[in-house]
């Protein structure tokens, strides 16, 4: 384009210097009068043409805009939690400035011996594992807090991975109650709140998912109920005792009494005949309060005429361990996915102790 300009310029100039010197000639010279003999004008000097003018290079075809480059993923989006995996592999990931909190709140010596230790076995206690937790930012506590659950289940496809860290994301108190953390928000429904998450992360999971999540929590807030089988024959009337022990076996009823309430229960499958319906929903109450903690009158009337209402889950539950882990996961879910309407009897304080026993039964799996 500077080439360009420069040509034209030129060859206005040239141009007006030629049309000065016509006029000069054409206003001095005589018609009538013979012109003189003059010397032979030496040729005048090629005036030199403007330089061409380079044109222009085509516009370029449209070219797409760069795209941005993709951020770096967060290494722990694909933190695989076993028992091999050790703190240095969990707090290779974190910055300088989570690590350093962590080092100040449990000290350089223990720290040091966590870098070596099995993360799972560390972290198997909420309280224990919370001055660790506390120092972690939101991303990662949430990413964290995924790759518990997981390790809590026999796996998760991928799409359903990707499903719950969303869930966290956007709802962080359920990676914070899952991990034993305290509840992040000001709110007084925040147990409620994140019981509605929790069952967000339910559904973000197939349904063999789903019977295998189920099957797992239910295992282990059994093994941390404050009660035996013991406990469970203390309910039946007499009547209904007298029919157990005439269809149970002298070491049969010893391991009833001995066992976890829901194992006395699988225990005593065969002899479900023997129990009254009535006796069947205090003993399922009782068996929630064991593992969960007391309820107050008014939930406690609200859990009861559930069970009335769900005579299918109710009989799911009777059937035993063994028997639910044989189902069709379709149908496990089917069924189960009713009695999730329980949660509705409870307070917001008793969902608040049911979402820790849930937190204590699931590390317990580790």
């Amino acid at each position: 384009m500077i080439g360009y300009t420069l040509g034209r310029r030129w060859l206005w100039v040239v141009s007006l210097a030629t049309l000065l010197v016509l006029a000069v000639v054409a206003c001095g010279s005589d018609p009538t009068a013979t012109p003189e003999p003059t010397a032979t004008p030496t040729p005048p000097t090629a005036t030199p043409l403007p330089p061409t003018a380079t044109p222009a290079p085509p516009p370029p075809a449209d070219t797409p805009e760069p795209e941005e480059a993709p951020s770096a993923m967060n290494p722990l989006e694909k933190l695989v939690l076993t028992p091999a995996t050790t703190g240095r592999d969990l707090f290779g990931s974190l910055s300088e400035e989570e690590t350093n909190c962590i080092k100040s709140n449990i000290g350089e010596a223990f720290f040091g011996l966590m870098m070596d230790a099995p993360i799972m076995q560390a972290a198997a206690s909420p309280e224990a594992a919370a001055p660790v937790f506390g120092c972690i930012n939101e991303e990662n506590l949430v990413l964290i807090g995924v790759a518990f659950m997981e390790a809590q289940s026999p796996g998760w496809e991928e799409e359903t991975r990707a499903c719950i860290t969303e869930v966290g994301k956007r709802h962080p108190n359920v990676t914070y109650v899952r991990l034993g953390l305290a509840y992040q928000g000001d709110s007084a429904d925040d147990a409620s709140e994140t019981n509605l998450y929790n069952l967000e992360v339910y559904e973000c999971m197939t349904n063999k998912e789903k019977q295998e999540f189920t099957l797992a929590l239910w295992i282990g807030v059994d093994r941390n109920a404050q009660a035996t089988g013991a406990d469970v024959v203390g309910l039946l009337s007499e009547e209904e005792l007298a029919c157990v022990m005439e269809d149970l076996s002298v070491e049969e009823m010893a391991a009833v009494a001995t066992a976890t309430p829901l194992q006395a229960v699988t225990l005593a499958n065969k002899v479900i005949h023997c129990i009254d319906p009535e006796t069947n929903i205090e003993i399922f109450v009782k068996g929630l309060e064991w593992g969960l903690g007391d309820f107050s009158e008014e939930s406690v009337e609200c859990l009861k005429e559930f069970a009335i209402a769900q005579p299918e889950y109710m009989a799911l539950v009777q059937s035993g361990i063994e028997n639910m882990m044989a189902m069709d996961p379709d149908e496990f879910v089917a069924i189960t996915d009713a009695g999730l309407g329980q949660y509705d009897c409870m307070t917001d304080e008793e969902l608040e102790t049911l979402q820790m026993a849930f937190t204590n039964a699931m590390s317990a799996q580790q």
